[in-house]
């Protein structure tokens, strides 16, 4: 062989080796995301840089779950994306949209997802590392509910309050009222966080009652015209509370002797709350 042959041999495996170095590292085999017993959250944290600037995840979501990501960074410029692998549709680019959390709806059948995180090389030096942490939740409705209280009232005394919060393990609480034929029940809620709501809605017949998603109201009342149960949920999206966070609140209930009854005073600490008073324009009897 020539020396010119042998030099050009020698160039281009220079060339390569260059490259090589200089050019970002595609992503390796995806990790496969699981869920430990009795846990809806998985976290996966690693780091992304200027030559391995990508990391995909695989995760199953069962029929009627939601899927949600968060992704938790110092470093502004890692994003992630999310595609349906069986529709080869990609449903957001946290690049695109400046998310750092996002879901899905409840998924009508099993589906798999792939989530995939990355840096510009770009946007980080060729030394540098951003690490991250890539929170996974997979639930349905009936996982982020706490078991039911049942609502007691002191003898004396119309009005109970109940104080508590929603967490990305809780995101709803159920409270069981029962009332008497007559009776009026008013209920107040009081949270500094406007994404808590609540809704009222009678056992028996499954019938809802109000949603103050809906009317925006932080009060609601109406009178039973025969002996029922109703349930008072006391909720919020699981996106606006994520990991790490919790939304406050205190539900005061009341129980009043008829329909003209409802103004009597509060618990106490009720200022912050719509005063209990003669009852808000659109309530009425609980049975409609």
């Amino acid at each position: 062989m020539s020396p010119f042959a042998h030099s050009r041999i020698a160039a281009l495996g220079f060339a390569l080796a260059a490259a090589s170095l200089m050019a970002p590292a595609f992503a390796g085999s995806p990790v496969n995301v699981t869920f430990q017993a009795n846990n809806h959250w998985a976290q996966e944290v690693d780091d992304v840089g200027h030559y391995d600037s990508s990391h995909d995840y695989v995760v199953t979501i069962g029929a009627g779950k939601i899927l949600q990501v968060n992704l938790v960074s110092r470093n502004p410029n890692v994003f992630f994306r999310v595609k349906d692998t069986a529709a080869d549709k990609q449903l957001i680019d946290s690049y695109t949209t400046g998310a750092t959390t996002w879901s899905t709806g409840p998924v009508a059948a099993a589906t798999n997802y792939l989530i995939h995180v990355y840096v510009q090389p770009a946007a980080i030096g060729r030394d540098d590392k951003a690490k991250y942490a890539l929170q996974i939740g997979q639930y349905g409705p009936e996982d982020i509910k706490a078991p039911a209280t049942d609502v007691t009232f002191e003898d004396g005394k119309p009005w109970t309050q109940m104080v508590g919060s929603l967490d990305s393990a809780a995101a709803a609480h159920d409270y069981n009222v029962a009332m008497a034929a007559g009776k009026t029940l008013q209920v107040n809620l009081i949270t500094h966080n406007p994404k808590v709501h609540f809704a009222v809605t009678d056992q028996a017949t499954r019938q809802k009652l109000v949603d103050t998603a809906t009317t925006g109201a932080a009060t609601w009342s109406g009178q039973a015209p025969a002996a029922a149960t109703y349930t008072v949920h006391v909720y919020a999206n699981a996106a606006d509370v994520p990991p790490g966070t919790k939304a406050g609140f205190a539900l005061q209930i009341g129980q009043f002797g008829g329909a003209g009854s409802a103004g009597q005073a509060a618990p106490a600490g009720a200022a912050t709350a719509a005063p209990a008073g003669p009852a808000p324009s659109g309530s009425g009897s609980l049975h409609r």
